[in-house]
């Protein structure tokens, strides 16, 4: 049984909610030949990526899928390439606000994503496009620092991320319904758990 371990985050910017964690909640723990384990991540550039590196040692997984909620986006995002620059429009939920910051003084320019990207597209037809910008706020943040984590360390790991739209509790359009998105991941999930694909 493979193990994916899924991130999201806590809401961000004064709002009550955050699409990633809606979806994240409606995910099974087992789903088909998958064990799912979840991690919410704080909105904070100091400890984020902390908290997932913690769990990832205590779940062992085979795949971390991230999720963050990208408001305004008309599809699903799998990101191809995160970039080694934080400038946030806003400040973190600690009222952290960086402006055109290298992530990592040793790190490459960019990292790219090592999960079936095309396959994954492919199995969720016309509600998902691929991104080749994660942004610079901390979603681009933790991606940058996983690949960069599995590329450093020589991991056995897929890794990626996934930008999602608001759902219909955010009352703002553009928007794709919870139960389409959660639809969408779990198929996401059927490619990651395909051996030919891995």
């Amino acid at each position: 049984m493979k193990r994916v371990l899924i991130s999201a985050f806590e809401p961000f910017g004064g709002s009550t909610l955050n699409s990633s964690l809606l979806v994240q909640q409606g995910l099974k723990s087992i789903y088909k030949n998958i064990e799912v384990s979840k991690v919410v991540l704080p909105v904070l550039y100091k400890t984020a990526f902390d908290k997932l590196l913690m769990k990832m040692d205590e779940e062992k997984p085979d795949v971390v899928l991230c999720m963050g909620q990208a408001g305004g986006r008309q599809k699903i995002s799998v990101e191809r390439i995160a970039v080694n620059i934080n400038n946030g429009t806003i400040a973190d939920n600690g009222g952290q606000l960086k402006a055109d910051e290298t992530i990592m003084d040793y790190g490459l320019n960019a990292y790219f994503t090592n999960l079936p990207y095309m396959a994954m597209i492919n199995a969720i037809n016309d509600k998902a496009v691929i991104s080749y910008s994660a942004g610079t706020y901390i979603c681009n943040d933790i991606f940058y620092r996983l690949m960069h984590h599995i590329k450093s360390a020589d991991l056995n790991i897929k890794g990626g991320f996934l930008h999602l739209p608001y759902t219909e509790h955010f009352d703002k359009i553009p928007y794709i319904d919870l139960e389409t998105q959660v639809v969408v991941v779990e198929a996401i999930l059927d490619v990651l758990g395909d051996k030919n694909e891995n």
